[in-house]
């Protein structure tokens, strides 16, 4: 049921460049604790990021992914990784799903009402940016927040997922660093880490054969969906 759960999900994350961590958090935390599932999900989540980057690094934008993301994410980082250290943040959880889902159902019926996205203020995305953070450090699933924080970009679905992949590369590298310091990487995660990555390099195969296959339109409503269906994950979880 894990290996289905990791097959979902990291398919999902090599077609959008994100959402790989959150689906399957949402989905395998009812099998087992999220504490022991981040240690052996986000190095699989590196695995993936590594290999989009590799191969499309060409569609990274480098200056909104190193001036505009990349210095407030890691401030709520910091936090995130502070938090996971010294608690178990539930009721965090049911908050952020809440909020997930409220910001996902909007944008999706903006986008298929063909509604134009409202712009942020550099003040609300920058906000919305270290709250990704956050969650990033928490639960390693800042994507949602990060994405409603960049939809103002108006990125091509390309560039979307490289400079994200990028981005969390950066981010997940941190988090196992943490891991291994505080002691969560166990002997038990490797082992699970193995069994699961030829489960995950058939699901970037899959992923890359389906991004080239998706419109943008498309692309975006599934983005939104995936967004929906993670919201209501965490907050019937």
């Amino acid at each position: 049921m894990l290996a289905c759960c990791v097959m979902i999900s990291y398919t999902t994350h090599a077609l959008t460049g994100f959402g790989g961590i959150i689906i399957a958090v949402t989905l395998a935390s009812h099998l087992y604790p999220i504490g022991m599932l981040l240690p052996i999900l986000v190095p699989l989540d590196i695995l993936v990021n590594s290999y989009i980057v590799a191969r499309r690094h060409a569609h990274i934008d480098r200056s909104i992914l190193f001036r505009e993301i990349v210095p407030f994410m890691l401030i709520g980082l910091v936090i995130g990784i502070a938090i996971f250290s010294y608690t178990r943040a539930a009721e965090l959880q049911k908050v952020f799903g809440l909020f997930v889902l409220f910001l996902s159902v909007r944008e999706l019926y903006r986008l298929l009402k063909n509604t134009p996205t409202v712009g942020l203020s550099r003040v609300t995305s920058t906000g919305y940016m270290i709250a990704a953070g956050v969650v990033q450090g928490v639960y390693a699933s800042g994507g949602p927040l990060l994405v409603y924080a960049v939809s103002g970009f108006n990125l091509p679905k390309s560039v979307f997922r490289s400079t994200l992949s990028a981005l969390w590369l950066i981010t997940n590298i941190m988090l196992v660093t943490s891991y291994s310091v505080t002691g969560k990487v166990t002997w038990e995660s490797v082992e699970y880490f193995l069994i699961l990555l030829p489960i995950v390099i058939g699901a970037i195969i899959t992923g890359e054969k389906l991004h080239g296959l998706v419109n943008e339109r498309v692309f975006k409503i599934v983005v939104f969906l995936i967004l929906i269906v993670a919201g209501l994950s965490i907050v019937i979880l």
